[in-house]
């Protein structure tokens, strides 16, 4: 910021809008980015920074163009698939509730989800658990599922044995809202006990050579959100992890 804009080249302003975009300042990151919107037209890292601004603006559809830029330019970007792949989630996510609203599909799918809920929770985790266990599969004539930190079992850069004790904090959330808790405070006090456990995890994830960064933080935010909309609990999701030191 000390540089003068008219002497700011184009890596300053790109550096500047990344550092803005880990400040969560995604708004001023995409104002920067926009400024060399000319320059970056070729560039994956322009294109992926820009997504990275849309997407926690929640403006998926300008993400979701931007990532299957980003996936042209530079196909074996592994974070660049990811956030594609969730991208694509909320677009259609987003395009699923329109449709819910304007027909009455919506209404029976709902009905057969809450009887979905209505089935011991930790059964089926310890049956899902020997196959994936990363999923969690509910099933009443439609099925229901869950997905638990996918993304950080699949990639071998988290070890398996902490992402199950991430997990498990996870878990302990799942099994206070079975039990019919629909208190808000109580809620989001259980979640700040588990995010807080989890701050603590990571710093074995520091001593395993590995780290809670960016595909982490995304995987275990997925994982509350996912959580939330299960059990219909209106909790935004930063708020909701809102204890995280990551």
């Amino acid at each position: 910021m000390e540089i003068p804009q008219s002497d700011r080249d184009y890596n300053t302003v790109s550096l500047l809008a990344r550092a803005m975009n880990n400040l969560e300042r995604y708004d001023e990151a995409l104002q920067q980015l926009l400024t060399i919107a000319k320059l970056g037209e070729d560039d994956p890292l322009w294109h992926f920074r820009v997504s990275y601004s849309y997407y926690y603006l929640k403006q998926y559809d300008e993400a979701l163009r931007e990532f299957e830029i980003t996936a042209k330019l530079d196909p074996g970007d592994k974070s660049t698939l990811t956030l594609l792949d969730w991208s694509r989630g909320k677009v259609a996510q987003k395009k699923m509730k329109l449709k819910q609203s304007t027909t009455s599909k919506g209404i029976n799918e709902e009905n057969t989800f809450n009887e979905a809920r209505d089935i011991p929770m930790g059964v089926v985790v310890n049956v899902a658990d020997r196959f994936k266990p990363f999923l969690l599969t509910v099933q009443v004539n439609n099925s229901a599922s869950l997905e638990y930190l996918k993304d950080m079992y699949i990639d071998k850069y988290y070890p398996d044995f902490l992402v199950d004790k991430v997990k498990a904090e996870l878990v302990k959330v799942i099994e206070f809202l079975e039990q019919g808790n629909q208190d808000i405070e109580e809620i989001q006090a259980k979640l700040n006990f588990a995010i807080n456990a989890i701050n603590d995890i990571a710093e074995e994830f520091d001593e395993n050579d590995s780290e809670i960064e960016t595909v982490a933080r995304e995987s275990i935010a997925q994982t509350v959100e996912d959580i939330l909309a299960f059990y219909y609990i209106e909790i935004d999701t930063e708020v909701a992890i809102q204890e995280r030191d990551w």
